[in-house]
């Protein structure tokens, strides 16, 4: 009876260290089956007594309007109004109607999740069927980036298809991505992490931008901090550039015009050489927007990533945005030794024709 008792005891203590561990939102995210360009799924998320659907962009698609249903008794519905679209293929609604009693998460609350993701097994995509029941589908994490997460399907009963894009993918009850995309090849779905959606929304409510405590990022500068560029020359870009005199290679700058890209398919690369034949240690990049109008052609939601080498798989070590008020912005991370930079925008301010920055420099440490 004692040794019952002290096994008892033991789950117990057990439990209330995981429950300790483990972030706990306010109240959990809720979700909602989407119809509007597409169908898809939605999490319903509050602000100052609003209610806002948060959807990949695709779902939305050229629509303005969707309609939600949500689940619990008597399936509550709502209307959705498109507020904005934002990088990473998200997109807001504010929502109105029955639903909204349900909204649950608060968007200017968000959480790390570096420490439960290095150490994820199996989790569910969790979505809202039409007639408003929920359906669980059990997945293995595969792979955890700073932005992105990959699963897998455990069962032939947990396969992922094209209408479940925005649904939750959790780990227990604790919320760690949006699902993106599937494969059509491998049937593994792409999730974008749901503390990396929480932040990219922050903007557009007045809120600061959270500083994660994830592995190579450190707080920000604005403005440049140091003289002197490592970059010698802009190898390769993904976009043409608007017009002979705005190319590429202005990046390095010499008081030519600013670089400025056709504003075509998101996300735009480009991909710079540092000075030297072999890697050099940096631990910031130098973004200079002053020069480039409109404002609306400066980029906005963006990613620093870095190789050692010319050839070979690239290391994220910064992601960010790049808000128009800023004339520059030097970005920190901890030291790391790279042969090329890459900058990779996401997203841009709205200008239909092109996207740009003045100059782009790599100060020597």
């Amino acid at each position: 009876m004692a040794e019952h008792r002290l096994f008892v005891t033991l789950i117990q203590a057990l439990l209330l260290c995981l429950a300790l561990a483990t972030p706990v939102f306010a109240a959990g995210p809720s979700q909602a089956f989407i119809n509007a360009g597409e169908q898809g799924q939605a999490v319903l998320m509050g602000r100052l007594g609003e209610c806002y659907a948060v959807t990949p962009a695709h779902v939305v698609g050229d629509s303005l309007f969707s309609t939600l249903v949500g689940t619990g008794n008597g399936r509550p519905r709502g209307d959705g109004d498109l507020l904005q679209v934002f990088g990473y293929d998200l997109a807001i609604l504010r929502v109105t109607g029955g639903i909204t009693s349900g909204c649950g998460t608060a968007i200017d609350q968000v959480v790390s999740l570096d420490s439960q993701l290095a150490s994820a097994g199996s989790g569910q995509v969790v979505s809202v069927n039409p007639d408003g029941s929920v359906s669980r589908r059990h997945v293995l994490v595969s792979d955890v980036g700073i932005l992105y997460i990959r699963v897998s399907p455990v069962g032939e009963q947990d396969q992922l298809f094209k209408g479940l894009s925005g649904s939750l993918v959790t780990l227990g009850s604790l919320p760690v991505g949006l699902l993106m995309s599937v494969d059509p090849d491998t049937g593994d779905g792409r999730a974008l992490r749901f503390d990396r959606a929480l932040e990219t929304l922050r903007p557009f409510f007045g809120l600061a931008t959270a500083k994660r405590e994830s592995a190579g990022e450190q707080p920000e500068e604005v403005g440049p901090a140091d003289s002197g560029n490592l970059v010698t020359e802009v190898l390769s870009w993904s976009s043409a550039p608007l017009d002979s005199d705005h190319r590429a290679t202005n990046l390095l700058g010499s008081g030519k015009a600013p670089w400025l890209a056709r504003a075509g398919e998101f996300p735009l690369e480009v991909i710079v050489d540092l000075a030297g034949d072999r890697a050099v240690a940096i631990d910031r990049v130098e973004l200079v927007g002053e020069g480039v109008a409109p404002s609306e052609r400066l980029p906005r939601d963006f990613e620093v990533l870095i190789r050692t080498t010319g050839e070979g798989g690239w290391m994220p070590v910064y992601t960010g945005t790049y808000f128009q008020s800023e004339p520059a912005r030097t970005v920190r991370f901890a030291p790391v030794r790279a042969r090329q930079v890459m900058l990779r925008i996401h997203s841009h301010w709205g200008d239909p024709s092109s996207v740009g920055l003045a100059e782009l420099r790599i100060p020597p440490m």
